[in-house]
């Protein structure tokens, strides 16, 4: 594998950080020394990183290269990564892999790092647009989407919780017509990216061996335990939630790797490396998808990297794996799309279809702190920093994510044993408020007058199968402008979203009044949410919902699958775009449903699906 343009960019960080290698230690101090100002070094750019728009001038630029390949895949997130590494296994096959961010380092793979990664450059800053309701305590009403910039996408900024999802998911997907994406078909490719090191796995549904490496995290406060006792008290059991059965709580499961995160980077594409059949271009971001006119073939994408216009050809396909906000941004810059939006902005359509149209993003309430009498003694950062480099463990081995829950609440419609909310049980022992606030986007306001300074820790309740639909378009033509990304999130008709939140909210209080909490001296906090009325149970919840709900980022819809008789498809179930030849899109865009859980591994699954399609194809 060959990877061009290994530039740092995140300049003045003179030490651990850098997006190519680690450098040589200062011979004047130690590595330990190095590492902990790394640490801090980052934590400084976090705070004081803003990200600054771009224009692209076409008409000042000309291409300046051009190269030929099999196949070019746009993006090396989760599916991309597992494309790039199935395709090039085939070495008489030309593989491109773009990947507009550069790579990870030291600093960045260290877990708890996790919280300060979306606010430097390698995250995409995205926003939502204004909403009316929801995000209302977000500064100008928007909320954040976590989308990582860097080789491993979102597996190398992300909290590394690792979730398949529920396997009536998969199910739903299949009953829309779409036969091939069934549980039992899904199944062995989630076996297959596996290597399972939870204890006491069920090996009818997990394995050893494959590239993603699974564990519980290394460090624990003792929290988790306590939570999982208190779930007993309420009938909810421990359970394997990417096993059998998905309804309870457990420790969490997570991409780590002896402590440190594990991305798709390091899994997929290490594993490349002496392969002369695979490139991988860093800083190179795809400016549009070039398809004939007259023929509807795609034959090549025009990309910037460095300042240089570039164009790779593909002989035989393009395959799309930017993620559920740039591939349809890409698809639309490429002219295809609503055709009346595309002609508004002057871009020829050269394909009809409703990209972007059918978006769904799961919501979480992340308002919700407990006081705690907590026994735990904080080390010193000293002492917290040997234990990494020395031991792999730690609080730095960590997000602080204590526990995980799906539950089926009182609001819930379905018949069947199926999650409508996901709890995660944080307690950060190195937790930050002001770096919370900054990546969420709080009004100071409301920030101060609802966290606490120390001793709580919060349970962030998600709503996994959200009613709402949102959309995605064009803010106008400039490729390098980011998209318009409204989740229109809260506005289902008959308020079955924010019921569910609620639901989920009052169940979480529950868990806290339960003797083992008790005897925590478990308690909510009183702080309230200035605006919302605390004299009213119910309706203050529901205020307190529109306030501080933020978006996941667990898009899905905006390159919809779909069969010949659903307006809103994009892609068929062979993952080829509609009406386009060579032209496939691989990533959680294609999702039709909502998952019961993060897209990372669901979208890993994608990717090695699409390679066996391509190569059933073309072998």
């Amino acid at each position: 594998m060959a990877i061009f343009s290994c530039i740092p960019f995140l300049i003045g960080l003179s030490i651990s950080i850098a997006t190519c290698s680690s450098p040589e230690p200062d011979p004047k101090s130690t590595y330990f020394e190095n590492f902990s100002k790394g640490l801090a070094e980052m934590e400084r750019i976090a705070s004081e990183y803003e990200y600054k728009e771009k224009n692209f001038e076409d008409e000042k630029r000309n291409v300046t290269a051009s190269k030929e390949f099999d196949f070019i895949i746009i993006g090396a997130g989760p599916s991309g990564a597992a494309l790039a590494n199935r395709l090039s296994e085939v070495p008489e096959w030309k593989v491109l892999l773009l990947e507009a961010g550069y790579v990870e380092t030291t600093i960045s793979q260290t877990p708890s790092m996790s919280k300060y990664l979306q606010t430097t450059p390698y995250d995409w800053s995205y926003t939502t647009t204004e909403q009316k309701h929801s995000c209302l305590g977000m500064e100008n009403n928007k909320c954040s989407i976590k989308y990582g910039k860097v080789l491993g996408g979102i597996t190398s900024v992300d909290n590394m919780i690792y979730t398949r999802g529920n396997h009536k998911d998969y199910d739903k997907w299949a009953d829309l017509g779409l036969k091939k994406w069934c549980w039992n078909d899904v199944l062995p490719y989630f076996k297959k990216i596996e290597d399972f090191h939870v204890p006491d796995f069920d090996r009818k549904h997990h394995t050893l061996g494959g590239p993603v490496y699974v564990e519980h995290f290394h460090h624990s406060n003792g929290l988790g335990k306590h939570i999982l006792e208190a779930a007993h008290e309420l009938n909810i059991k421990t359970i394997d939630y990417n096993g059998k059965e998905q309804l309870g709580v457990s420790l969490p499961q997570a991409t780590t790797r002896d402590g440190h995160r594990n991305s798709v980077a390091q899994t997929y594409l290490a594993q490349t490396v002496t392969r002369p059949n695979l490139e991988v271009l860093l800083g190179a971001q795809a400016l549009q998808i070039l398809i004939s006119p007259h023929t509807k073939e795609a034959y090549g994408v025009k990309f910037l990297q460095e300042g240089h216009l570039l164009v790779g050809k593909a002989t035989k396909e393009i395959i799309l794996a930017a993620g559920s906000v740039n591939t349809p941004q890409l698809l639309l810059l490429s002219g295809i799309g609503p055709k009346e939006q595309l002609e508004a902005l002057k871009i020829e359509p050269v394909a009809d279809l409703n990209v972007g149209s059918s978006l769904k993003d799961q919501m979480s309430f992340i308002g919700l702190n407990f006081h705690y009498n907590e026994s735990f003694k904080i080390p010193d950062k000293h002492e917290i920093v040997e234990e990494f480099l020395k031991h792999a463990k730690g609080p730095l081995t960590t997000p602080g994510i204590e526990a995980i829950g799906f539950l089926k609440t009182e609001a819930s419609k379905e018949s069947l044993d199926y999650p409508d909310i996901q709890f995660l049980v944080t307690k950060d022992d190195l937790e930050n408020g002001e770096q919370f606030q900054r990546t969420n986007r709080i009004k100071k306001e409301i920030h101060d007058e609802i966290y606490p300074k120390s001793n709580f820790f919060n349970v962030e309740v998600t709503l996994l199968h959200p009613k709402s639909i949102g959309d995605i378009k064009l803010h106008d033509n400039d490729p390098l402008h980011h998209p318009l990304i409204n989740t229109n999130s809260l506005t289902d008709f008959d308020d079955r979203d924010i019921d569910s939140l609620v639901a989920g909210i009052k169940k979480a209080i529950e868990l806290a009044k339960t003797d083992t909490l008790q005897k925590l001296d478990v308690h909510l906090s009183d702080n309230h949410i200035p605006g919302c009325d605390k004299n009213n149970h119910d309706e203050y919840w529901k205020c307190a919902v529109r306030h501080l709900a933020v978006n996941k980022g667990h898009i899905t819809g905006t390159a919809k699958m779909g069969t010949e008789e659903d307006e809103n498809a994009v892609v068929d179930e062979n993952l080829k775009v509609r009406g386009i030849h060579k032209l496939r899109v691989a990533d959680a865009s294609v999702i039709p449903v909502t998952i019961s859980g993060n897209l990372v591994a669901p979208s890993i699954m994608i990717g090695e699906k699409a390679a066996d399609l391509i190569k059933d194809e073309w072998k």
